[in-house]
């Protein structure tokens, strides 16, 4: 049996995956994830691409820890340095917990506590969607922009 072997014509980007909690601390954990790999691919904290990068993920990994929790399983946050962004998905194990196909900020109601963080995700995302992989799971991606100034791999 022999093993896969890349296809030499597609670019290969650096990707991170990890699984977290369903909680609170498990989405601050994936936000922190984030920035850290982010800077082990050269693009500081400091840059507007980090600060995208974490308020995005910390938006849908919140969403996965509140909306997709599922008794023992866990939501997955995979990264992924592409030439002119980093894409962000998250995936949960609730599909049937529909997201919206778009955020509208007069749709938050002022007084109620929810409701922004998808419109955080389309300030701060060049495009964002969702997908269901499989019969049990829902993901959620972004593409944030990279600063094309800070050197990376994948440049």
């Amino acid at each position: 049996m022999h093993a896969p072997t890349a296809d030499p014509t597609q670019p290969v980007h650096p990707t991170l995956a990890a699984l977290f909690s369903p909680t609170p601390r498990g989405a601050r954990r994936a936000r922190l994830l984030a920035v850290h790999q982010l800077g082990d691919w050269g693009i500081p904290r400091a840059t507007a691409t980090a600060e995208a990068v974490a308020v995005v993920t910390a938006e849908l990994a919140a969403n996965a820890a509140v909306h997709g929790r599922h008794r023992g399983r866990y939501f997955r946050l995979r990264l992924q340095l592409k030439e002119h962004v980093v894409r962000i998905e998250v995936s949960d194990a609730r599909p049937e917990r529909p997201v919206p196909t778009a955020a509208q900020p007069g749709a938050v109601q002022p007084e109620s506590d929810h409701g922004r963080g998808l419109v955080l995700v389309t300030a701060f995302a060049e495009r964002w969607g969702c997908f269901q992989p499989g019969p049990a799971v829902k993901t959620v991606w972004a593409d944030v922009r990279r600063d094309l100034r800070t050197a990376s791999p994948g440049s």
